[in-house]
């Protein structure tokens, strides 16, 4: 009796399993597969070249397993599901890095002291060479959005990068401006790791103060228009429904912006804000266009002849429009798209000019990519 049972569950196991699987396999026959994965901004794997060549690699088995998991069906749901039980059902404080709080969702990383010092190392590389004439140099760290988390999260240390920023022992005449107090949790978008324009005018008081710029000259930080909504990066990595964010910004009717075409080498007009950009992948190119290797703002109504360079990643495209109106130009340099020697070539600073280094702690923990102040 128990030997018949034994058998008859090996059965019924075999068969729901056979019924599961069979039920996806047909499932898959009449979904048709993405043409892109919007939650994690990417092109889904292709079904791998089945050759004699790539069998014996392994090279169609390796391939054939991200094909089948980026077009797996019902893939979204299933995800969510995961990150509900990571979450809710076994309580973990973050998944893969990832974490959601009462501000939305974030993530966390250590500090690399090592990264910190390359980066250290590499501004002033970039001042050197850049020879201006009675540069006025500031530098600045952004916060990773879980320093100001609502409880303790094991994340980047930001005191601990700022100290070997600051002790670097190139750094002398250069200006450190702290600007982690004019930040708070609700300074960020819930789904994502920038900072929303509509709520860093604290920021700008206090570079204003820092490098003592007029904002009375230019465009003061009044009620924002709205965009539209979108869904930031975390929301697709956490696979959660945290909800959208709003995308308001600051018209900037005096303000022409000149675009390097990174193809022809040559300047072409655009607007401060890209409305077409909640189309695509990312709708935080709704600013400055996004991904850009050299932008140069230009005010029209500007009563002063200062300029200001700024040494950038992706923060400063939402933060520039609003110091473009103190300045007659505000020029954003990306060093990890344009070379020193290219942009020595295109761009001549003016003598006096101002020159920030704004980075996020993306960029501190990862150099390299800056390779441009090497070239």
């Amino acid at each position: 009796m128990e030997g018949r049972f034994s058998k008859l569950s090996s059965i019924l196991t075999v068969a729901f399993l056979a019924v599961i699987f069979g039920g996806f396999f047909l499932l898959k026959l009449v979904t048709a597969a993405p043409d892109i994965i919007r939650s994690e901004r990417r092109i889904p794997a292709a079904l791998p070249e089945l050759s004699v060549k790539n069998v014996f690699s392994a090279e169609f088995m390796r391939r054939f397993d991200s094909y089948a998991t980026d077009n797996f069906p019902m893939r979204e749901n299933l995800r969510t599901l995961h990150a509900a039980c990571v979450f809710g059902l076994f309580f973990q404080s973050d998944k893969d890095g990832l974490y959601t709080d009462a501000y939305g969702a974030g993530a966390f990383t250590q500090v690399d002291v090592g990264a910190v010092e390359q980066t250290a190392n590499m501004i002033n590389t970039v001042v050197n060479r850049l020879d201006g004439a009675g540069m006025n140099v500031y530098y600045s760290i952004i916060p990773e959005k879980s320093f100001y988390s609502d409880r303790y999260l094991p994340g980047y240390d930001h005191r601990l990068a700022e100290c070997h920023l600051k002790d670097f022992s190139g750094f002398e005449g250069y200006t450190y401006i702290d600007i982690t107090g004019a930040l708070n949790a609700e300074s960020f978008y819930r789904t994502d790791f920038h900072w929303d324009q509509a709520r860093i005018g604290a920021v700008v008081d206090t570079l204003c103060e820092a490098m003592g710029f007029d904002m009375s000259a230019g465009t003061l930080l009044e009620q924002p228009d709205y965009a539209g909504e979108f869904s930031g990066v975390y929301a697709g990595q956490t696979a959660l429904p945290i909800g959208t964010d709003s995308i308001m910004y600051f018209p900037c009717p005096s303000v022409n912006v000149m675009y390097l075409n990174a193809q022809t080498m040559e300047f072409e007009p655009g607007q401060v804000y890209k409305a077409d950009a909640f189309s695509g992948l990312d709708a935080y190119d709704f600013f400055l266009s996004g991904i850009q290797s050299l932008v140069v703002l230009e005010n029209q109504d500007a009563d002063t002849d200062r300029e200001l360079y700024i040494f950038r990643d992706s923060f400063s495209s939402s933060l520039a429009p609003l110091l473009a109106g103190a300045y007659s130009k505000v020029v954003l340099v990306d060093l990890r798209y344009l070379s020193m020697s290219s942009l020595k070539r295109l761009i001549g600073i003016k003598p006096g000019s101002d020159v920030l280094f704004l980075y996020s702690t993306r960029i501190l923990n990862d150099p390299t990519e800056l390779i441009g102040a090497f070239r």
